[in-house]
């Protein structure tokens, strides 16, 4: 027998606990981590319900969403974001999973939250379409674009093979592609503030977007633990006007070294200030040795375009590390007519969830 109990801060390090004995030593098992993803995100803290074990006060599972604040339809709204689920081996088929997930939703709609969404794994994503009521609106394509062919194919292929992808490296070498209207300069904590500025002019760019604003980007990628992001802006040159943004993070993605575009907005009618962002964060993972470059972008978008027309292309789905659907749930009434539901309304990239 189990009981569904609310989390309090005081109950992290038991989490911690179970989630080690599920996960392993990882990012999502970090007390920094999480303290900084359960307590300082600017939307709110997380939203949690745990498990516990009638008989042993062990906890049995837990149930989490993030608050995220996002502009929609010309209107500020709140959603929730679904992450960090699980339920101890021991404790499988006792409805944990469903119940605790009912009891965070109601929660959630009472705080003010109109829906939940997530990019669940091909482990939990049938318990979220089957069991909790999710819709899968479909999938976020995977961009690629080969940083260093020659080693690439090297090491998938073997040195023969290496030496025949001489042309192929040359095709993707990335060179200097600046453009003297434009400036690119690092963002940092101390120059965060044209981003309210530049997220006020840009909000309703697309009908569905979470809110990215001064406070969600220096949370999300300066105040994190554990992982280092580079960030670059752009202006004209001789203007302080911020036009757009790139985020970018050297990491390992299926024993090859990646710089992965974590987000990448542009205001606009400016591509070429979105391929002056492009080509300077191409070339830092260059310089940094990575083999190869990724980012998640849906292809309705203008910043989907420009990743193309610097060498991106979608990756085979027969060749992804997984697929990348996104699921939504209504959290008050179902509504086929829900505009929600068309995948086309949305602009989400990897900054949208929490894996890189």
């Amino acid at each position: 027998m189990w009981k569904a109990v609310k989390y309090k801060p005081e109950n992290l390090p038991e989490t911690i606990k179970m989630t080690r004995e599920y996960y392993g030593d990882s990012w999502i098992s970090n007390l920094d981590f999480l303290k900084w993803q359960y307590e300082t995100n600017p939307a709110g803290p997380a939203i949690i319900q745990l498990a516990r074990d009638v008989e042993s006060d062990q906890l049995a599972g837990q149930y989490v969403v993030i608050p995220m604040r996002f502009k929609a339809f010309h209107e500020a709204i709140n959603g929730t974001l679904s992450l960090n689920t699980l339920t101890r081996k021991i404790y499988g088929g006792q409805g944990i999973f469903t119940g605790l997930a009912k009891a965070v939703y109601q929660e959630s709609a009472e705080q003010g939250a109109l829906f939940c969404y997530g990019f669940p794994n091909p482990n939990s994503y049938p318990g979220f379409t089957r069991k909790l009521g999710f819709t899968d609106l479909g999938s976020v394509p995977l961009l690629l674009r080969p940083l260093n062919t020659k080693a690439l194919v090297r090491k998938k292929l073997g040195s023969l093979l290496g030496s025949l992808s001489l042309p192929l490296h040359f095709y993707y070498k990335v060179r200097s592609n600046s453009d003297s209207s434009y400036e690119v300069y690092p963002l940092d904590p101390s120059n965060l503030s044209d981003l309210n500025v530049f997220w006020a002019k840009i909000q309703d760019k697309y009908p569905i977007m979470g809110v990215r604003d001064a406070d969600y980007i220096r949370w999300r990628y300066f105040d994190i633990p554990l992982r280092d992001y580079q960030v670059y802006g752009v202006r004209r040159k001789n203007e302080t006007e911020l036009l757009g943004y790139i985020v970018g993070r050297c990491t390992e993605v299926a024993s090859m070294s990646s710089g992965m575009i974590v987000d990448f907005l542009i205001a606009p009618e400016h591509p070429a200030a979105g391929n002056c962002l492009v080509n300077t964060l191409l070339r830092f993972f260059a310089d940094r040795k990575m083999e190869l470059a990724g980012s998640l972008l849906l292809p309705h978008t203008e910043e989907s375009r420009i990743l193309k027309k610097n060498g991106f292309f979608t990756c085979p789905k027969s060749l992804e590390p997984q697929p990348f659907p996104v699921v939504y749930r209504r959290l008050n009434h179902f509504n086929e007519k829900d505009p929600f539901l068309q995948l086309n309304h949305w602009f989400l990239t990897m900054g949208d969830y929490d894996v890189i």
